[in-house]
């Protein structure tokens, strides 16, 4: 085991026993395992919020020990329901990063709608529009890494759309798969505790490498522009949606994120942090239920020594190249 220090991030998304098809299978906890694993980090980690695990990895003379954040993407409903409640008990910090065209459930998001549709029996309807929009013969099984690997913006509306015409109309859909995000009054209920924080997730969740450098900087400044109008100040936190570093955004993301004056940035390809790790490219571990299946106590030890694939250290490397030459 290292003994220097650490700084561990995780990532949690839904933690949620509703029913909900958008939600299966796609990295939500239930609330009962959820308790437990945080009741277990408070145990072996000194758990610490966000701002200050930020400062202690950016204080060259700071504290040794094991130090651990806690985050969530998305801003599912079922923060406000099941999370939030549940970290306010064991007194636990978390930062909540919001998709913010999707608050109040006022937009749908694409990869919700692929995942109802695909757990609701119309997978091979979903990969039949898919493979007409673009121009290819995938199987239902390969939907999902399909289109986060091919992203374009474009195509995905025309598909969202086709699903609305031929799978589920939107207003069916809105009503079945209703409360997935929180509501602007759970953000201002939320901001009162000093335990939780907000920052943004992008507008609508795209694979930000599947865009051209103005998709970037709405999707961006877009979402930052609504923060500072509805929900805080300042420079907001940002996530990369799904944030595996050259495979889902590279450094047009990161430099558009540090000119338009958002504040640290969060990636999700897992591994802990060092002290000095650039704070345009926090380390994140994702997290879901299928990881505590060997126990809860075996999974939060895996966190002492969890460390970034082989692939991501020459990552950053080109990226922290890319980013000291910016302007």
């Amino acid at each position: 085991m290292n003994d220097g220090p650490s700084y561990t991030v995780l990532l949690f998304h839904s933690i949620d026993d509703r029913v909900r098809l958008s939600l299966k299978n796609l990295g939500n906890i239930r609330p009962e395992p959820f308790e437990k694993v945080c009741t277990a980090l408070k145990q072996e980690f000194d758990v610490v919020g966000i701002r200050e695990l930020v400062e202690l990895i950016s204080d060259s003379a700071g504290k040794r020990g094991r130090f651990l954040a806690v985050t969530f993407d998305d801003g599912p409903k079922s923060y406000a329901l099941n999370a939030a409640p549940i970290l306010e008990s064991l007194r636990i910090a978390s930062i909540c990063f919001l998709i913010t065209d999707c608050i109040g459930d006022k937009a749908i998001y694409w990869r919700y709608l692929y995942n109802y549709c695909i757990n609701a029996g119309f997978g091979k309807d979903l990969a039949d529009l898919v493979n007409a929009e673009y121009g290819v013969s995938i199987k239902e099984e390969d939907i999902v890494s399909f289109t986060r690997s091919n992203y374009n913006r474009e195509k995905t509306k025309l598909v969202m759309e086709e699903i609305s015409k031929h799978i589920i109309a939107e207003e069916e859909y809105l009503e079945k798969e209703n409360e997935l995000f929180l509501e602007y009054e759970d953000i201002r209920r939320l901001k009162e505790s000093p335990l939780v924080e907000f920052g943004i997730h992008t507008r609508t969740h795209p694979v930000m490498k599947g865009l051209d450098d103005e998709e970037i900087r709405d999707e961006i400044s877009g979402s930052a522009a609504l923060y500072r109008d509805r929900i805080g100040y300042g420079r907001p936190m940002f996530s990369v949606p799904f944030g595996r570093l050259y495979k889902d955004y590279d450094e047009r993301t990161i430099k558009a994120a540090l000119d338009l004056s958002t504040g640290v940035i969060f990636s999700a390809y897992g591994g802990r942090n060092g002290r000095g790790q650039s704070l345009y490219n926090i380390r994140r571990i994702p997290v879901h239920e299928g990881m505590l299946g060997a126990g809860v106590g075996k999974f939060v030890r895996s966190l002492f020594d969890a460390e970034a694939g082989p692939e991501y250290r020459e990552a950053e490397k080109r990226l922290r190249e890319s980013v000291e030459k910016r302007s």
